[in-house]
């Protein structure tokens, strides 16, 4: 079944908001922090998502990339 060009913008715009809030708590929890691993903020953050908004798949294997992993495209 294929969604209207509205759903699809309206779904769109409610992830874009989830991702807010999620970037906003993480901040507030200081979630990415020195001496914590790259594994270890990814599960965090993966938890946080499913704690806020019940998120068990991801389109993105890795949320997090620290230090020279930033700009990598593993």
């Amino acid at each position: 079944m294929e969604r209207s060009e509205e759903a699809v913008a309206a779904a769109l715009l409610d992830a874009q908001t989830k991702a807010q809030g999620l970037f906003s708590e993480v901040r507030t929890r200081a979630l990415i922090r020195p001496g914590v691993t790259e594994s270890e903020m990814n599960a965090n953050v993966y938890a946080l998502a499913a704690q806020m908004y019940g998120v068990t798949r991801h389109w993105h294997r890795r949320i997090v990339r620290p230090g020279p992993n930033t700009l990598s495209l593993r």
